[in-house]
């Protein structure tokens, strides 16, 4: 098991010599190649037309009047043109004919001193020769252009020695791109392993699957001790978490088992007490009003226990929902109907409305029970703040697949440090929505549960003009 970087010294010493290995012998057959198809061809050197040089200024001198244009016909047959260029001047420098245009001699000066000497043109070398008479007397110079270069000396293979030269040059940068690419992707795919573990493993812990090792061995030391510690951390957080879990059961369990045994006698004692108050016995007045104390706390406490039953049954993984078709106009008609009247009570004006701009008449999948279960929570927490004379708005929106319901009031609305904290269980609001009637602070929590059961969502904000704002989507199941 090596160090990360020990691994990248090692693939980059393996990527240069597989690539100078590749290249030398891709030289090698390339060179074979090249001797096989020109096996009854011989190779010309660099300086094949060089060497031709001198016998060509022996022809230039054995012609008469070579001045004379009119013998330019007959040079261009004896100089190989393919290689060679040339140029006769008198002995001004002035350019007579040739297959140069170019004048690198502009004076008599010029001619003598850069006679048998090299004029560098680029990458090409002109050199000029004395022309005589048969009196040896000096007439001019002829000039020659060529290159020092085998390709420009095989004029036939010229194309392929080009191509060859090209390929020569690519070769080692391509062995390098490949080499790269393959080790490169080789390496890539070693170090992915250990990471789409983790991946994987996180995934599985958000879903609060613990049951599951890590089982990559990377021969990369830090993922290994990576792979290594997140493991060690998904068996801490396993402990904790089922340690965690087994305390919640606990408390569930007691809450139930409690709730359970306090409903009995509860009820019990509700009964008695409206029994003798709905007796036909007269009953001294301050003995009814201990009884008819007696019945509020019976029915408030036994409420109590009907919401942390409910709590109960939403904190448990196995709770399912009832769903069945409902027409919701219907379902939410008569919810309206029957807090206008608890509104109407206490003097409280509810503006009620539907909206189907669809036209939407299919029946909608849902629990109406928990539904309705919802909307009474929240109804009756906008009614518990509302003043006399307030108003309480209801909007719904239907379509065909989910419902919103806009509820909102003429209260004190939220505080603003308490705004987040409104759907948890058992939270009451004592500054600016102080309850007088000791309500238990599930009612919200209770009604987010079954919002986010029916895969919506449930949010609480204050209106600008003042009041609160509940603003619930729940999705038509049929659909889930």
């Amino acid at each position: 098991m090596l160090a990360l970087r020990k691994q990248l010294s090692r693939h980059f010493y393996h990527i240069m010599l597989f690539s100078i290995l590749a290249t030398l012998l891709t030289w090698i057959l390339g060179f074979l190649l090249f001797t096989i198809i020109n096996q009854n061809k011989t190779l010309n050197p660099a300086n094949y037309y060089e060497s031709q040089i001198p016998e060509m200024v022996d022809k230039v001198n054995a012609q008469d009047d070579i001045l004379n244009p009119d013998n330019q016909a007959m040079l261009d047959k004896i100089i190989p043109l393919e290689g060679l260029d040339y140029q006769i001047v008198n002995a001004e420098g002035q350019i007579q004919y040739g297959s140069m245009s170019e004048r690198y001699l502009t004076s008599r000066e010029d001619v003598f001193t850069q006679l048998n000497k090299n004029i560098y043109d680029n990458n090409r070398i002109v050199v000029y020769y004395p022309i005589f008479d048969s009196g040896q007397n000096f007439l001019g110079a002829a000039g020659f252009r060529y290159q020092l270069s085998v390709i420009s000396a095989n004029a036939e293979s010229r194309m392929l020695l080009f191509s060859l030269f090209i390929f020569a040059i690519i070769t080692p940068f391509v062995y390098i791109f490949l080499c790269t690419f393959i080790i490169g992707r080789r390496w890539a795919k070693r170090m992915k392993e250990p990471f789409n573990e983790i991946i994987a493993g996180a995934g599985k812990i958000e879903k609060q699957d613990l049951n599951f090792t890590m089982h990559n061995q990377s021969n990369i030391k830090e993922l290994h001790q990576l792979v290594a510690a997140f493991d060690k951390m998904k068996t801490a957080l396993k402990e904790a978490l089922e340690k965690q879990w087994g305390m919640e059961e606990e408390r569930r369990e007691m809450v139930a088992a409690v709730a359970h045994d306090l409903k009995t006698p509860l009820t019990i004692i509700q009964g008695h007490a409206e029994g003798i108050l709905e007796s036909n016995h007269e009953l001294p007045k301050r003995i009814t009003q201990y009884l008819q104390t007696i019945l509020l706390n019976c029915q408030r406490s036994i409420r109590l226990i009907q919401e942390l039953n409910d709590v109960s049954s939403y904190e448990n993984t196995e709770f399912y929902l009832e769903t069945e078709p409902v027409n919701p106009e219907v379902l939410i008609q008569n919810k309206m109907n029957e807090f206008r009247q608890l509104c109407h009570a206490q003097n409280i004006e509810l503006r009620a409305s539907i909206h189907n701009p669809e036209g939407n008449q299919d029946l909608f999948y849902l629990d109406p029970f928990r539904i309705n279960q919802m909307l009474d929570n929240i109804l009756i927490n906008s009614l518990r703040y509302t003043k006399e004379r307030g108003t309480i708005t209801w909007e719904t929106y239907i379509s065909e697949k989910e419902l919103k319901f806009i509820i909102a009031d003429s209260g004190p609305g939220f505080s603003k440090e308490n705004q987040v904290k409104l759907f948890k269980k058992f939270f009451r609001e004592d500054k600016a929505r102080n309850s007088a009637d000791g309500h238990s602070g599930l009612g919200l929590f209770i009604a987010k549960a079954i919002a986010e059961q029916h895969h919506g969502k449930i949010s609480a904000n204050n209106h600008p003009e003042g009041g609160a704002v509940f603003t619930v989507t729940i999705c038509n199941m049929k659909y889930k």
